[in-house]
């Protein structure tokens, strides 16, 4: 059983919020994918080709509010679809292909312009939750096995509760380093967040062809569920 919970102050501040879920099983993450990276490139060229304002359009100004609300400045501290975005729009940005999971994220934050990340269940554990920061949780970045944070209390995390270990700081800001999706990864849940006008619609949407596209492409077993006010909290049968 995986438990992935809200904390209902979440919803209170930010009611409009919605979180897609994709519970994957059975992930071939192994190898390289000539599909994925095609769709990949041919996302990259149109961001550089139709490019957006990240801090005036409405899906990306709505998550540096929602940051300023719970202490963080996002000028210093950027969702990272946002900086994904600013970066691609650069024009002449190829992304590294990690793994195909990974493709599968970027693909999908750039074409839709919201946060979409996942995470490894078997380092995670089976209780998941986005939370404020008691200020005790411990975080290590991606990339920085070495180092150990603590957040800031009242921020906005998503933890592993056995363990206390930070999956991702400030909502969405960066990932850790030990639940990371690498090729060995069997099993994950991936997040699509909603936020502002048409969040549900919007996060359902981007959560289908995320769990159709890890059916097609790493053979996955996918299960979908979706948070909300009304459901702050679901259980998943593994």
């Amino acid at each position: 059983m995986i438990d992935v919970q809200i904390e209902p102050s979440i919803f209170d501040d930010y009611p409009s919020f919605r979180r897609g879920l994709v519970l994957a099983v059975g992930i071939q993450n192994r190898g390289p994918s000539s599909e994925l990276e095609a769709m990949l490139d041919e996302a990259l060229a149109k961001a550089a080709a139709d490019p957006i304002d990240v801090k005036a359009h409405p899906l990306l100004a709505v998550w540096s509010d929602a940051h300023r609300r719970f202490g963080s400045n996002p000028n210093k501290f950027p969702p990272a679809h946002a900086a994904l975005l600013k970066r691609v729009q650069k024009g002449g940005v190829r992304l590294p292909f990690i793994n195909k999971v990974v493709a599968v994220m970027n693909y999908n934050s750039i074409i839709d312009r919201i946060p979409v990340g996942g995470d490894d269940l078997v380092k995670a554990g089976n209780v998941l939750a986005l939370r404020r920061a008691r200020g005790s949780e411990v975080f290590v970045p991606l990339g920085s096995p070495e180092v150990r944070e603590n957040p800031d209390p009242g921020e906005v995390i998503y933890v592993a509760e056995g363990s206390g270990e930070v999956m991702c700081r400030r909502w969405n800001w960066r990932n850790g380093h030990g639940t990371r999706i690498t090729e060995e990864t069997e099993m994950i849940l991936m997040n699509i967040d909603g936020l502002g006008e048409e969040s549900e619609k919007t996060a359902v949407s981007t959560r289908d062809r995320v769990a159709r596209l890890l059916e097609e492409h790493c053979r996955a077993r996918t299960t979908v569920a979706l948070l909300s006010p009304l459901r702050p909290s679901f259980s998943f049968e593994v």
